[in-house]
């Protein structure tokens, strides 16, 4: 019989020989083992359950929209909404439910006469999904006239005087009213350095920067760099 089963003969009193030999060390290892998964110990974690209660939702401050016009409000509005429904696995009904008890004033007054048209044309046995209720909020609130005059700004955006961050926030948030113009990021660091100023402009140009954080960030250091310069000068006439 090959060695180290447990009828090899061992010498004895040996103090060589190893716990996990014995069978009844064995056995309730074992049976632990099967109580720790029978406990869900050992279970493999669950699939969240989808649907959350208004309780659960209103603990992440979810923003309440009034209806003023204003293209970004509207957006961010939406964005926040659809985050706090993906971390909590709200479902198509829940959704609608709770973005719709968040407006206020104005938008809920438009809510109110527009639910009652849209149920009517989907029938009072079909619910409104949230992609629907999505469409013809952004429609009524962010119409595609505004949208083109977004994107009309985007295509003439320049620096001006703001400053380079500035100038980098301003164009991120126009830039979604026309991705089509920047389909890639080099063309998207191409369409900001046209904007720079002048004299920063001149700075970043040699390098041939195509990302366009990167670019962001040796253009706010050209512009540091000519304030100093500014401010050296400007010491030196007094």
């Amino acid at each position: 019989m090959a060695p180290g089963t447990r009828n090899h003969p061992t010498r004895e009193g040996s103090s060589g020989s190893n716990q996990n030999d014995n069978p009844d060390h064995l056995v309730a290892a074992a049976t632990q083992f099967f109580q720790s998964m029978v406990s869900g110990q050992f279970m493999a974690p669950r699939a969240p359950q989808a649907g959350c209660t208004l309780e659960q939702f209103s603990r992440q401050h979810p923003p309440t929209f009034d209806g003023r016009l204003n293209s970004m409000d509207v957006e961010s509005w939406i964005e926040r909404m659809e985050q706090i429904f993906e971390v909590l696995y709200c479902t198509d009904d829940q959704k609608v439910k709770y973005a719709t008890y968040h407006l206020t004033d104005m938008a809920n007054k438009w809510w109110k006469s527009t639910w009652a048209l849209v149920q009517l044309e989907l029938g009072e046995v079909v619910p409104i999904s949230w992609e629907h209720f999505k469409k013809i909020f952004l429609d009524h609130f962010f119409p595609r006239t505004l949208q083109e005059s977004r994107a009309r700004q985007f295509m003439d955006l320049t620096q001006g005087s703001m400053t380079v961050a500035q100038y980098a926030t301003t164009f991120m948030v126009l830039s979604r009213f026309a991705i089509y113009l920047i389909p890639d990021e080099e063309k998207k660091a191409e369409k900001f350095e046209r904007g720079l100023d002048r004299r920063i402009r001149e700075r970043v140009r040699t390098l041939r920067i195509r990302s366009f954080t990167e670019l962001v960030t040796r253009a706010t250091i050209a512009e540091e760099d000519l304030q100093e310069n500014i401010e050296y000068n400007n010491q030196r006439k007094r």
